[in-house]
């Protein structure tokens, strides 16, 4: 329906779009554009797919989330640490306020997941193994070469239908050069593109002024 049209567009997150402070765990009051990221990229959870997130960092909710819903979730990271239960569940302690993030608990939620540690530029994984590859605010730390192998490893390991669900700041990528690499790794947009600024846009401030863009992207079949 219309509701699904408009998840599918690739624009700036505005200050109106639905959010959530609970994902998974209550997340922190700093992370200001988070909240909004993860109530979006939910909507592409689905129980048959096998999915992949991207540079998932250590205690970060998606992975556990994506994991309690489809049919196989794999988390990859180039943090070695992400092999080693304990350190996530410290990286958990020193990021979410609550009490029960026990080590039983931080188990069961590692026991449904798949985790590599690996570079985005050489993912361990065989072609088109993916429904969905999440990489949520991840590609505004790489280098611009390393954002375009990244993306040239996402096509080859995306199932010929599958959806890229990415989001990245903004004025730190550069949304024309993105649009261009997009193109070049043999992408696409999934469906109605902007560029333009709303007025109502999501802005956070603790790394100085930025905004938040999500794409959902495809195989470029043309």
């Amino acid at each position: 329906g219309n509701e699904m049209k408009n998840i599918t567009d690739s624009r700036f997150i505005t200050t109106d779009d639905p959010k959530s402070q609970q994902f998974v765990f209550q997340l922190p009051k700093e992370w200001e554009t988070r909240p909004y990221e993860y109530e979006w990229a939910k909507n592409f959870a689905d129980k048959n797919e096998i999915v992949l997130d991207a540079a998932c960092g250590l205690g970060h909710p998606l992975k556990f989330y994506l994991s309690e819903i489809c049919k196989h979730t794999f988390a990859c990271d180039i943090d070695e640490r992400l092999l080693d239960s304990k350190a996530i569940l410290l990286d958990m302690k020193e990021t979410y306020t609550h009490d029960d993030i026990q080590e039983g608990n931080v188990q069961r939620l590692l026991n449904n997941l798949s985790m590599n540690c690996c570079s985005l530029t050489d993912l361990p994984y065989s072609g088109q193994l993916f429904d969905k590859i999440f990489c949520i605010s991840v590609i505004e730390h790489l280098s611009i070469e390393d954002i375009y192998k990244s993306l040239v490893e996402f096509k080859r390991v995306l199932k010929e239908d599958g959806l890229i669900i990415l989001t990245c700041d903004y004025p730190t990528i550069d949304l024309d050069m993105f649009n261009r690499m997009i193109h070049e790794a043999g992408l696409t947009f999934f469906d109605h593109v902007t560029f333009t600024r709303p007025s109502n846009v999501l802005t956070s401030t603790i790394w100085g002024e930025l905004s938040c863009f999500r794409a959902v992207l495809k195989k470029n079949k043309g």
